[in-house]
């Protein structure tokens, strides 16, 4: 959500609310019912204000947080995961190529593929380093999962293919989809570009990690549910009813009580003024007298 519309949100439900206090102010009194009628009256129009106007721009607070954070973040890490039937290769290219990019690193490929036995398990284990030797760290789970990292810059289509056609060849073991991991290195200020373009190829992102997510995450798990907040606008409006009704009586009474402040603030000028005086009096009397015995000791 843009500044604007943030601005239009909030005119919107301050109408809202002089609408409510209009309401309330010219409406005619028919006992408590009345009463009740238009403080409800003014809970339902806050809870619909809350809901469409409030609400949304509540939402947005820990993304505006998270913008603030960008401009001393550091780069946030961006990690994907896709298909095998993608190019690896000619797509971290084209992710190279996007502003704001700094690198792109393989993450590790994940297998799925038919079960085997535990023994297989630790031969699969075991012959893994040999297969290929930028087979970094794996872990293989006898139920058919298996997850290998890989050397930095290796082709992972190729070591999905070559894993997968040692499984088959040594134990039949036939591979039922796989993924490639990639981590993205991507300038916090820059993200929207990398974020826009995985959109647009249908590719998802597993998580966003960094400095400026930190900041959305503890910014989110810091702040109320938002159905409070809904139900906040509501007591507001409430409050706005209730001083409508008693408009009249609340000017009253600050008048009065303006008055009465007033006399008050004279009556206590007048008081210092008075001790004032008294005490100037009780000064020239001791000086006098201080003047009066130092003459007699003369």
């Amino acid at each position: 959500m843009d500044i604007i519309t943030a601005i239009i949100f909030i005119v919107l439900f301050i109408i809202f609310l002089i609408f409510v206090f209009s309401m309330a102010l010219v409406s005619p009194i028919d006992g408590k019912k009345g009463i009740v009628s238009l403080i409800a009256a003014g809970f339902i129009i806050g809870i619909i204000g809350g809901s469409f106007l409030i609400a949304p721009i509540y939402e947005e607070i820990p993304y505006v947080a998270g913008t603030f954070q960008r401009i001393f973040g550091e780069d946030e890490k961006v990690y994907i995961e896709f298909s095998t039937r993608t190019n690896a290769t000619t797509f971290i290219k084209e992710i190279e190529k996007i502003d704001g990019v700094s690198s792109v690193e393989n993450d590790g490929l994940y297998l799925e593929t038919t079960s085997f036995s535990n023994e297989r398990k630790k031969f699969i284990e075991a012959k893994i380093p040999l297969i290929d030797k930028n087979f970094k760290s794996w872990k293989v789970d006898s139920s058919g999962k298996i997850q290998i990292n890989l050397t930095e810059n290796y082709d992972p289509n190729n070591a999905v293919k070559t894993l997968s056609d040692w499984l088959v060849f040594t134990a039949d073991i036939q591979t039922k989809y796989s993924i490639i991991k990639l981590k993205i290195n991507v300038d916090p200020n820059k993200i929207d570009n990398v974020l826009n373009f995985l959109n647009s190829k249908g590719i998802v992102v597993s998580s966003v990690e960094g400095s400026v997510q930190e900041t959305v995450d503890n910014t989110k798990n810091s702040m109320l549910d938002t159905n409070i907040i809904i139900f906040l606008m509501g007591i507001l409006g409430v409050l706005v009813a209730s001083f409508g009704i008693y408009y009249d009586e609340t000017i009253e009474y600050y008048k009065e009580l303006k008055e009465k402040t007033k006399y008050k603030i004279i009556k206590l000028k007048k008081d210092f003024k008075y001790n004032l005086e008294e005490l100037k009096e009780d000064i020239e009397i001791k000086k006098e007298e201080m003047k009066e015995k130092m003459d007699d000791r003369k």
